[in-house]
């Protein structure tokens, strides 16, 4: 009977984390699903390029978290994106979020799949490939923001003579920031902004 009883408490215990988690992981999915634009950020600044970023919502039948594509490409290029991913969301029991990303087998044959998801459809994570290094961690806030950066040093990375990128991400209703930089053997950022990320702000 004592070991029943101590069984529920910690059930009852463990039971809002996970509820928490859940949510969470529901309400990132809302924040992210979208067509993001850095339009407004380009115009003010040199440094920064008009890109378009559509997330949508892949594989809602599958109960192991949360399955989202990202389109991203210049936006006077919009047919030849250049950074397609697939990104796995699943809840901790602490309330953070793991973000596992995923390499498609043929990108330019899912280019568009954010609107028409039948071009991967037929996909599955065991068709794609699992970047091993680069894995984000994201941390809900009580405002219903997120922010998130990668696990450990970085994804491996060999733009100009780097060693590791590092991503960080800050989430809102609205927006997403995204700050990329790569880094070499020695620790210094060889790529990517050195003062801010880009600034995606959702038109649709």
């Amino acid at each position: 009977m004592r070991t029943f009883l101590c069984f529920l408490i910690s059930g009852f215990l463990l039971a809002p984390k996970i509820i928490a988690g859940a949510t969470s992981l529901e309400r990132l999915a809302t924040a992210m699903i979208g067509s993001f634009t850095t339009a407004e950020q380009a115009l003010a600044d040199q440094d920064f390029r008009n890109i378009t970023l559509h997330v949508s919502r892949i594989w809602s039948d599958r109960s192991d978290g949360r399955w989202l594509y990202l389109e991203q490409a210049l936006t006077d290029a919009p047919e030849h994106p250049y950074r397609q991913f697939i990104y796995q969301c699943t809840a901790r029991e602490d309330g953070d979020i793991d973000v596992h990303i995923f390499n498609l087998p043929d990108p330019i044959a899912a280019t568009g799949a954010w609107k028409n998801p039948a071009l991967i459809d037929k996909l599955s994570p065991t068709d794609c490939t699992l970047q091993q290094e680069g894995a984000l961690i994201i941390q809900a806030h009580p405002d219903g923001t997120f922010t998130g950066k990668t696990a450990g040093r970085g994804g491996a990375s060999e733009l100009r003579g780097a060693s590791y990128a590092t991503t960080e991400l800050s989430i809102g209703p609205q927006q997403i920031k995204v700050w990329d930089r790569g880094y070499n053997a020695r620790g210094i950022q060889v790529w990517g902004s050195i003062n801010s990320g880009y600034l995606f702000k959702k038109f649709e």
